[in-house]
This record gives C-alpha cells, structure tokens and sequence, in this order.
C-alpha cells in the first residue's frame, strides 16, 4: 500500500490529507515564511476536529513519524522533512471574547491579524505578536514578546488556561496556573518551552479595554524619523536616548534598504519608529527630544502619524513574505553601546551591497522596551520558561538571500552582528540569551534555559511525549 492510500484511507474523512509532489518547488506543499531546513513532508494533514487530531496523533505513532503543528509558518528553525506530518492546524480558527471574565480564547490556528481583527472593533485588546502573520501558539509557546510587555508583562504572564492534547494522551487537557501536580509541570513548560508537547488547540489569555489607555482619537501614537547612511551616529545617538523606555514606549532601530518606489531604491535607510500607547500629549513629552533640530535637520522622513489599532503591524508587512532563505540571529541585551550599533550597522551595508538584488532585503531590528513588569511579573521564583526577563534590548538580524551558496557569507555576517551587539555586556561578564522563536538550526540551548530548566523541559517531555513524536530543540534538536 502506497503512502498516500494508507495515510487517507486511516484517517477520518474530515480530515484533509495532502501528500506533496517532490516534483514541485517545497513551498508548494508547507507555505513557509523560509526555504532554509525545509523539505517534503511526509503527508499535509488538516483537521478540522480535535477527534481528528487524535487520529493522526495515533497514525503518527505507530508509523513512527514526527508531527510538526503549523499556523503562521515563521518557525524556520523547525526540521520538517520525509519523516514529518505538517499538522496544517487552519480549520482551529475561532476568536472567543467574554467581556466579564475580561478573556479571550484564541483557536490554535490563528495568526495576529485574525485576532486584532475579531477584538478591536469590540474595543478589546490582548497580547499578540508583532506580526500579523505569525500565529498566536506558535509565538505563545515561546514566550509571546508584544508591544506592551512594559505594561503587562509577556503573553505568558496573561495566560489563563491552554486546551491541547499531549502525544502521550488520548484526551484534550485543559491546564492552567492552578493545575497541580504533572499537569502544572506542563503548564509551565509550556509557557516558554511549548515545542514538541502535544497540539494546542485553544489558548485563553486575559483582554484589556482598549480605552484603558486613553488613547487620543482612540489611535496610536506614532513616530518615525528615516535616517539617511552618514548620519547613523545622530540616529543612534537619538534612539539610545529613550533607554531605559518609558513603560508606554517601544522604541525600534531597523535597519533596511529603500524599497523600489522610493526616490533612490536600494538606498540604506536607518528608521526609528517610536510607538506609544497612551494619549499623544503625554506622549510629546516621552519623545521630546524626537522634536530636537538637531535630529529632525538630519532625517530624510520626519513624521508623527496616529494609527489605528488594527493597523499597528501593517509596515512589516514586506517581512512577512515567504520564500528565500532567511534564518534568525538574535539576542537580549542588558546594554549595548553607540559603537557597536554604528559597527553593525558598517557589517550590514557591507553584507548588503555586495548583492542587492540576492541579498538587500536583509534587515536588522533593535527594539527596547521597558523591563519593569516583565520582572515583577516572573515574582521570587519564576515558574514559567523566560530567562531574559531583565533584558530590555532585543536584536533581531535576518540575513536574507536567494543563493543558497550565500548562506556561509549569511552566517558570518548574522554572527558578527550579534557579537557586536553583545560586547558590552560581555565585558561586564553578563550571560549571553537569545529568544527561543529566534533561534537557528544547531543553535547551543544553553543560549536559551538554564541547565536547571534544560533537566526540567526534558523531564515533562519524557511523561508527556513519551514516544518523541514532537520536536523539541532540548530535547531533539537537529
């Protein structure tokens, strides 16, 4: 019996199985946001009950297989391969407000944008990621970094309760904060160390009122300011200039070439973007020096646009797009210095402008937000899978190119950048983190948990996946 007869004549009929043609381009079969580790599956399979999940739980198991969940397609640093069912977990849709208990449960196949667009125009918000097209569980189960981490903490510090169905059981669970027993353990390890456990099929976490923050015109707050390549000091002096931020404020350096419309397409651009979430008077004062001649006489663009709420990640957008080879180079910083960010952003021209057409849609991101809440919110004795809570600077540098043979050029380059950025505190002997939905193929988890949390992810594994038919980095790795 051929692959394709067995896994569909096995599987209920609800469920959509898919079995790649390896004839065709890889992305044709598991849209992904990067080619890089990715190759056929074994089959696609898209539930549409959770019924249906347990049969491909137990289809997976006895063919020993691996099953990999799947809704944003950004987690280019997860193997998929022949020995992989794609769990296309798009039919897992459904956006839940309950005003009174101030929560929101959100199907495990959502993305950012399909949220935002079921919760503001009933004037809720909760933590969601920057992106409209990641999805909610896959950036949840990494910690769920947002805009308002300086409000409220990570997304796992507003969970409620997770519904998923661990590989090692035949029924959904419902766990939270007061499980006991294993089933905290789980709980735990899933807010932060999440890969590999099971399938999540719900998350609730706590909503907010949007006019809690007293947004004026019910918009936020934006400014940003596009620096030409001479003047990257005054850029990154203005930007290091907001730390540590206000509480309300994010405050991102990226940097980026000019797109195909603009005046000099190709030009390196050096933006800060300044996002503040409360009333746009208070917000002036924030970013005053924002406003100072000496920064606005040297920017290209100078402007300060509110924005709707549901529009709050469209600018990314161009990020979004899938296919090329792209990998993750990241790190938290406690402090990082004018230097290394005029460095890195030299390392990033030069890698660039060596191929614009293969290579110029790389970027860097540097972001800061304040770290206050984000401790408070891990308490004595953090529970949950986050190490850099006191980390209020977060590097993100994506080489991306379409030549495969650029890729040893690409990790050079994502490495020195993030060496840079981390010499400051590796001068004041401060351990080296990174973010675990940014992590690359090989990557040292030791970069991610400590060897405590390592012994811990790997024992909730062993009672929850015992038959390793999910991936984990601690556990699996590459």
């Amino acid at each position: 019996m051929t692959a394709e007869n067995d896994i569909r004549s096995l599987l209920p009929s609800s469920c959509i199985v898919t079995i790649p043609d390896v004839e065709a381009h890889v992305q044709a079969a598991t849209p992904r946001w990067s080619d890089s580790g990715l190759s056929h599956p074994y089959a696609v399979a898209t539930p549409s009950s959770e019924a249906d999940i347990i049969a491909i739980i137990a289809y997976t198991r006895t063919n020993k297989l691996k099953i990999i969940p799947a809704n944003g397609g950004h987690g280019s640093y997860v193997p998929v391969n022949g020995g992989t069912i794609y769990l296309d977990m798009s039919s897992f849709k459904d956006v839940v407000l309950n005003e009174t208990e101030e929560e929101v449960t959100i199907g495990g196949g959502c993305v950012t944008s399909e949220v935002l667009n079921q919760l503001t125009p009933k004037g809720w918000y909760t933590a969601l990621p920057n992106s409209n097209a990641v999805g909610v569980i896959g950036a949840f189960i990494g910690g769920l970094s947002h805009s308002l981490n300086g409000k409220h903490g990570l997304g796992i510090d507003v969970v409620k309760s997770i519904r998923i169905i661990p590989f090692s059981s035949t029924e959904p669970l419902d766990i939270g904060p007061n499980s006991q027993g294993q089933e905290k353990e789980l709980f735990n390890v899933l807010c932060g160390a999440g890969h590999g456990l099971g399938i999540i099929t719900s998350v609730t976490l706590q909503a907010f009122p949007i006019s809690n923050l007293s947004l004026t015109d019910n918009k936020i707050w934006t400014r940003r300011l596009i620096f030409p390549a001479p003047q990257i000091s005054a850029a990154a002096r203005l930007y290091t200039s907001f730390w540590p931020p206000h509480p309300k404020l994010v405050s991102v350096l990226i940097f980026l070439r000019a797109p195909p419309s603009a005046p000099r397409p190709g030009a390196p651009m050096i933006m800060l973007a300044l996002s503040y979430f409360g009333p746009a008077e208070a917000a002036e004062k924030v970013t005053a020096k924002s406003f100072d001649e000496e920064f606005t006489s040297k920017a290209i663009v100078n402007m300060t646009v509110p924005i709707e709420w549901e529009k709050a990640n469209d600018g990314s957008a161009p990020l979004n797009a899938h296919g090329g080879f792209k990998e993750y180079f990241s790190c938290y910083c406690k402090e990082t210095s004018l230097g290394s960010i005029e460095r890195t952003f030299g390392a990033w021209e030069k890698f660039t402008s060596k191929d614009l057409l293969g290579r110029g849609t790389s970027y860097v991101v540097i972001g800061s937000w304040s770290t206050e809440q984000m401790v408070a919110k891990g308490g004595q004795k953090d529970e949950k899978f986050f190490v850099a809570r006191d980390r209020g600077i977060f590097v993100q540098c994506v080489p991306w190119y379409k030549d495969i043979g650029v890729k040893a050029d690409a990790d050079a380059f994502g490495n020195e950048v993030i060496d840079m950025l981390r010499e400051q505190d590796r001068a004041r002997g401060t351990k080296d983190w990174c973010f675990v939905n940014n992590i690359r193929e090989g990557i040292d988890v030791g970069e991610i948990y400590t060897d405590e949390q390592i012994e811990s992810i790997r024992a909730v594994k062993g009672i929850w996946d015992e038959e390793a038919l999910g991936w984990n980095p601690v556990v699996e790795g590459w």
